[in-house]
Order: structure tokens, then C-alpha cells, then sequence
């Protein structure tokens, strides 16, 4: 504070913290106001900021649950049965000048489900090789597996490898 030469120094007056509150409190209240109107740009930015932090979120937790299925969450964070909180992230650091803790080895792939039947994916859910849903030609009437749809359409509708040999066959028979 500076004071100039005969005049006395200048005193800021005190705020109480009752006026403090209030000014707080009517601060809030505007802001309140911006954000109803959602054409503000305060709304708009409240908006992309909540899609913008839900999307993070949903990103997180959808890894964390991926490899908590397939058993690649570290065990400290895999928040089983067993564990504790006090056996969190700091029980597993070592202690200084101790030794490094070891590389963990990839985990063993999950066992299938009872009556699966052929590969397994990484959920353990087995998928047939073939799909055996089986569907309608549109062509011909036929029904046909799902699997094996396109070859029969190419044979059906005269076009692919196959009918192209059909042809040239025909041709090759008429002169």
C-alpha cells in the first residue's frame, strides 16, 4: 500500500464472512440461470464437457471390465472375495532398496463353458465353425445353413468360378 505524502493510508474495508457467503450465493445463482437457458454458451460448454467426461468414464470401466473377464486385471485391483482395502495399490509397491517386483506372466486362457464345443473366444463362449441358422433362398426356395448361403447363391443365381466353368463348358460342347 502506498500512501502519498500528507494523506493517510488508504484501508480496504472489511468483508464479513456473512457478505462473503452472499456474494458467493448470488454467483451461484447466476450461474444457475446461464445454465437454464441452453442456448448460453455456458450450458453448451457444461454439456460437451458431461458427454466428454461420461464417455471417459464409460471407456475406463469398460476396459476394467474386460480384463477383469479375462483375468488380466492385476490382482490388486481385481477386487475379489479375498481382498482387502488395505491390501491396495501401495501393499504390492516394494519397499525402497528392495527388490523389483517381477514381470507378471500372461494369464492362462479361460477354461470353456460346460457343453461348449469347438474354439472358444476370449469370454469363453464357443461359436460353431459354420453358422447353422438356416435361411431361404430367395432364388430357388431352397433352404440352405447360413454358412454356407453365399457358395449356394453363386451356384443358384449362374454366376461365381463355378458357373463361369459351367459356361465355358457349354460353350466348348457346342462347337
Amino acid at each position: 500500500m502506498s500512501t502519498r505524502k500528507g494523506s493517510a493510508p488508504q484501508t480496504r474495508p472489511q468483508i464479513t464472512e456473512e457478505e462473503l457467503r452472499r456474494r458467493q450465493i448470488a454467483i451461484v445463482q447466476s450461474f444457475k440461470g446461464l445454465l437454464q437457458n441452453e442456448a448460453s454458451v455456458a450450458a453448451q460448454t457444461v454439456a460437451a464437457f458431461s458427454d466428454l467426461l461420461d464417455d471417459c468414464i464409460l471407456d475406463v470401466a469398460q476396459e476394467v471390465h474386460r480384463e477383469a473377464r479375462t483375468g488380466t486385471l492385476p490382482a490388486q485391483y481385481a477386487g475379489g472375495e479375498g481382498s482387502s482395502p488395505a491390501a491396495g495399490p501401495s501393499a504390492a509397491q516394494p519397499s525402497p532398496g528392495g527388490p523389483a517386483p517381477r514381470p507378471s506372466q500372461p494369464p492362462a486362457p479361460l477354461p470353456p463353458k460346460p457343453g461348449a464345443k469347438g474354439p472358444v473366444d476370449v469370454f469363453g463362449q464357443s461359436h460353431p465353425a459354420k453358422a447353422t441358422d438356416i435361411v431361404t433362398c430367395r432364388n430357388c426356395g431352397r433352404q440352405v445353413q447360413a454358412g454356407s448361403f453365399a457358395p449356394h447363391l453363386e451356384k443358384c443365381m449362374g454366376k461365381g468360378r463355378a458357373a463361369a466353368r459351367a459356361a465355358s463348358r457349354r460353350l466348348q460342347g457346342q462347337s
